[in-house]
């Protein structure tokens, strides 16, 4: 039985005992043989068992302080969030977008018990801007080998880091510009509602009462689109979709909010003109 084989049927027997080990040193070791299985490609080991057990280990506390650091410094590398990036290896995705997703989860854990320093998330925020603008595989759910799912997880990630109470106005609007950067792609339509993630980044951010309605409303105004030349009909059709259900999705999100009518009757103007 190989390597992997065996971490799978350890992971199955935690889970049948609700993530519990009987030695506390163990949750860090198991933890660093699932970094380095981040991108299987069997769904059911990458996405049931190993996330689902990160997740469990991190929201009930089972690393200290350091631990967390040190795996979220794994997850952010070159090996994981940024692994073969810019190769043509279609499955080199799920180490990124798994990774993307521990990051998050580290996040959360940060804003509820404050485990990073100021410098740290802006390293952290660097890199996920990073990659965020860098990363073109942009699928959602992959026949066989399950969800890719970079423009979710990531937005995912971003959700929990605009946050963080250490970023300024000028921090979150790289972070919306990144997601609107996402969103505005021509050369892919967004089908697994990828669309409803990016809006929850943005919610957050509007809820941070920092941004103007100025800079809100100039950032919605970034979501034109010019009438295309003969040679580019297809690639124009796939961004103006992406920027309509981006936009109805953002609409359907914030209607109900009084202090944000200025917003939903900019989304309207621009929904009309697409």
């Amino acid at each position: 039985m190989g390597e992997k084989s065996i971490l799978k049927e350890k992971l199955i027997k935690i889970k049948a005992n609700n993530y519990l080990l009987e030695n506390k040193d163990h949750y860090f070791k198991v933890a660093l043989q699932m970094t380095d299985n981040l991108g299987s490609l069997d769904s059911e080991f990458r996405d049931d068992l190993i996330y689902t057990t990160f997740y469990h280990f991190i929201i009930e506390d089972r690393f200290t302080v350091e631990q967390l650091k040190c795996l979220l410094n794994i997850c952010l590398d070159k090996t994981h969030l940024f692994y073969k990036l810019q190769d043509e290896d279609e499955d080199a995705i799920f180490t990124r977008t798994f990774s993307v997703l521990i990051v998050a989860l580290i996040l959360y854990k940060h804003r509820e018990i404050g485990i990073l320093s100021e410098k740290e998330l802006y390293e952290v925020k660097d890199k996920l801007m990073q990659y965020m603008l860098t990363e073109r595989d942009v699928r959602g759910y992959v026949d066989i080998k399950g969800w890719a799912h970079s423009a979710a997880h990531t937005a995912d990630a971003l959700d929990e880091l605009i946050q963080c109470s250490c970023f300024n106005t000028e921090d979150l609007m790289d972070v919306l510009n990144s997601i609107k950067a996402k969103v505005c792609i021509d050369y892919y339509v967004y089908v697994d509602e990828e669309d409803e993630r990016m809006v929850t980044a943005v919610e957050s951010a509007i809820n941070r009462k920092m941004l103007s309605n100025s800079q809100i409303i100039h950032w919605l105004q970034g979501f034109k689109i010019e009438k295309p030349n003969d040679k580019k009909k297809r690639e124009y059709w796939r961004l103006r979709v992406n920027m309509k259900t981006f936009l109805r999705s953002l609409y359907f999100r914030i209607l109900e909010k009084e202090d944000l009518d200025y917003a939903v009757n900019e989304v309207k103007m621009l929904l009309n003109e697409l």
